[in-house]
């Protein structure tokens, strides 16, 4: 059993009598604070049932009821999904109404325009930019974050005759929980991306392609042959990868060092009679972390230890190392909680892969921008349907967003 709300927000610092602890009082100053930043949460809720946009709002209120002359947050939205951000975000306006001077830390340059005043940025440890937000374009604070102009424009997509003849993948008539009917193809030399609102089934498509949740009806086809996973073990021997949007949960593993978490996938294969071959792994680490630009190329450093933007690059080298044969890269939300140099270097492996002409990339996000960049054609999703599919010029923030409200507009309407 876990502690409460409340419990949790004053754990080391009670309000006492003798032995005894004021939980009234507690639970009262909670619900104040808690008020303060819009939330109406029950104090004497479990942790173990709160939301994770829920539980930063109680760090937050853990901090705050120790009266403090400043707040410091530290990456708050980081791990949380997009929604759980807009959460949080909408929470976080609310304190900045109060005249508390917070210090926020954020690799996300939209909450620096919605919440920032005045905004410095550190690159190897030094103040290389410094001034207030409304004189400074979003173009400006890249460059200094990165230390050089970022390439922000379409991904050339392939001619058709660059690409190979028949679908990697088909998918015909697909339904799964959250999402269908669905159909599409994918062709080697490509890379798919995935747009759509929270809800549009987004997720739930990568999942089901990779066996993470049943098939109801429909029919898949990979490489020519007959696929239909029942687990991921069916998805990894056909060649498929999946990078889950929820990287702290459902990818790295914390305890494990660098190399353990990059060459997971492919320990069997490098292993002679069950033993591990420690040179040929650190040949292969090395292969894929510099490839990647991991920092620190240590491979025996904790992952835990590494930024966001190096544990996800920890994540793509576990699929894309030398002794790895994926065809099919899925990669949900492959950016986020990921710094804008990282960033760039994703996208490079993203391509990378995507112009092979024997492999493919699926990649969602919820940026049209990211989308932009890295995607040959766009497969729009609206209420678990296909609103639409673009590519060439179409792929721009404008139809992206007018397509995924298509179809809510149409339920709305009836």
């Amino acid at each position: 059993m876990t502690l409460d709300v409340a419990d949790n927000v004053f754990l080391g610092r009670e309000e006492c009598t003798g032995p005894f602890v004021h939980r009234a009082r507690q639970r009262s100053e909670v619900i104040s604070l808690l008020s303060q930043m819009g939330i109406s949460l029950d104090p004497t809720t479990e942790l173990s049932e709160v939301a994770s946009a829920e539980l930063q709002a109680i760090e937050i209120v853990k901090a705050l009821s120790a009266r403090p002359k400043v707040l410091i947050l530290d990456e708050p939205t980081a791990s949380l999904s997009e929604k759980e951000a807009e959460c949080l975000s909408e929470n976080l306006k609310q304190l900045r109404r109060q005249n508390l001077p917070v210090l926020y830390v954020t690799h996300r340059l939209n909450e620096v325009f919605e919440f920032a005043d005045r905004v410095t940025v550190l690159r190897g440890g030094e103040v290389v930019l410094s001034g207030r937000v409304d004189e400074l374009s979003h173009d400006e604070l890249v460059h200094a974050i990165v230390g050089k102009n970022v390439f922000r424009g379409r991904s050339e997509a392939p001619k058709l005759s660059q690409l190979g003849r028949s679908p990697l993948l088909s998918v015909n008539d697909l339904v799964s929980a959250g999402i269908g009917p669905i159909s599409f193809e994918v062709f080697p030399g490509e890379v798919i991306g995935v747009f759509g609102l929270v809800g549009s089934g987004r997720t739930e498509l990568l999942d089901t392609l990779f066996g993470v949740q049943p098939i109801h009806s429909g029919w898949l086809t990979l490489d020519g042959a007959s696929y239909a996973p029942k687990k991921p073990a069916d998805a990894v021997d056909g060649g498929i990868a999946l990078v889950p949007s929820d990287r702290l949960r459902r990818s790295i593993f914390h305890s494990l060092s660098a190399a353990d978490n990059a060459l997971l996938s492919t320990f069997r294969r490098l292993s002679a009679w069950t033993l591990r071959k420690r040179t040929v792994e650190a040949k292969v680490f090395s292969d894929v972390a510099a490839r990647l630009n991991l920092q620190p190329r240590r491979m025996d450093l904790e992952a835990q230890r590494f930024s966001g933007g190096n544990q996800q690059k920890l994540v793509l080298a576990r699929w894309l190392n030398d002794m790895q044969d994926c065809q099919l890269l899925l990669l949900d939300e492959p950016t986020q909680g990921v710094d804008v140099g990282a960033r760039r270097e994703i996208y490079d492996a993203i391509q990378a892969v995507g112009s092979n002409i024997t492999k493919a990339v699926i990649a969602t996000s919820s940026e049209p921008d990211e989308l932009i960049q890295i995607a040959t054609r766009v497969i729009v999703l609206s209420g678990g349907q296909i609103a639409g599919i673009v590519s060439g010029d179409d792929i721009n923030e404008t139809t992206l967003i007018g397509l995924a409200h298509k179809i809510e507009h149409r339920k709305d309407a009836a």
